[in-house]
């Protein structure tokens, strides 16, 4: 069941969001429930294995702060160093586009 959600947004970034969303053939009000799904059922993919996880079920790593992954069990603390960067960088863009961190 869907139900009416009336929000104000910067007229400008509006009207540019609705031309980007054209462009990807996605319904403005369709990018809007995605990322409240996101928000309050986040789901990862491990930097590791690439499997998909659900945040809320996985485990923080005590040593680095990470989630674990619940199928390979790996964290921050079992990728390299580059890649331990590039998986920071990527975590910094969730946690901007929800205003904190995943869990």
């Amino acid at each position: 069941m869907k139900t009416k959600l009336t929000i104000s947004v910067d007229k400008r970034l509006l009207q540019e969001a609705k031309a980007e969303a054209a462009k990807k053939h996605i319904p403005v009000s369709g990018l809007i429930e995605n990322f409240l799904e996101f928000l309050v059922r986040p789901r990862v993919f491990c930097f590791k294995c690439g499997e998909q996880f659900k945040a809320s079920d996985a485990e923080v790593c005590p040593k680095c702060g990470w989630l674990i992954c619940e199928k390979c069990k790996v964290c921050r603390c079992g990728l390299g160093e580059e890649a331990s960067v590039t998986a920071y960088h990527m975590r910094k863009v969730y946690e901007h586009l929800l205003g904190g961190r995943i869990k």
